[in-house]
């Protein structure tokens, strides 16, 4: 396929998401490595969280976060979320709409915790609990111990459509990509 017309198709775009957040989970420098979650809890809320992980054929994005931050809470209210990426040297923007899961003290939590780092899991063992007020800039301690924390959870966004654009000078392309169903995934204006 020549580099002309890698983009003319949907099977493309298709292909294009996959391999930009695929490239996102292993690459610590690719643009789509972090991310804007976008809540709508008590108020709208965006955050930016590091890609964990892509599962391109059920179409699932994952993150880690702390039990205790306010994105859960907001996605105890409302699972419905977007979750946004983009690169300023591609100019591309991919927009997942889907409904989170929340994994907290349980198997899936606890594969992903076996994984990590020790340096990594030293973010969730902070006390007080993100969000809560202190004194001074540093009044936060870690005491970290050698089990799974009580903190620790696993965020899997299930994507039902992507909202796909990039930005060409010789005219915008936008898709609309519905993760398990490529029948209705279409071309709209830009």
């Amino acid at each position: 396929m020549s580099s002309k017309n890698i983009l003319e198709t949907l099977e493309n775009v298709r292909e294009n998401i996959s391999n930009n957040l695929s490239e996102g989970v292993k690459n610590r420098r690719s643009d789509f490595r972090t991310f804007t979650l976008c809540t709508s809890g008590e108020f709208p809320a965006g955050r930016t969280v590091v890609l964990r992980g892509y599962d391109s054929v059920n179409g699932v994005i994952t993150l880690h976060t702390n039990y205790h931050a306010e994105k859960i809470n907001d996605l105890n209210m409302n699972p419905s979320v977007c979750c946004v990426f983009y690169s300023k040297g591609m100019k591309i923007q991919i927009r997942c709409f889907g409904r989170a899961v929340i994994n907290h003290k349980n198997d899936r939590s606890s594969q992903a915790w076996a994984k990590m780092s020790d340096m990594s899991k030293e973010c969730y063992f902070q006390l007080p609990n993100p969000g809560e007020r202190i004194e001074r800039y540093d009044d936060f301690s870690k005491k970290i111990i050698d089990e799974n924390s009580e903190a620790f959870s696993v965020i899997d966004v299930d994507i039902e459509k992507i909202d796909w654009l990039y930005l060409k000078r010789e005219g915008h392309r936008r898709a609309n990509i519905f993760v398990n169903e490529s029948s209705k995934d279409t071309w709209v204006c830009p």
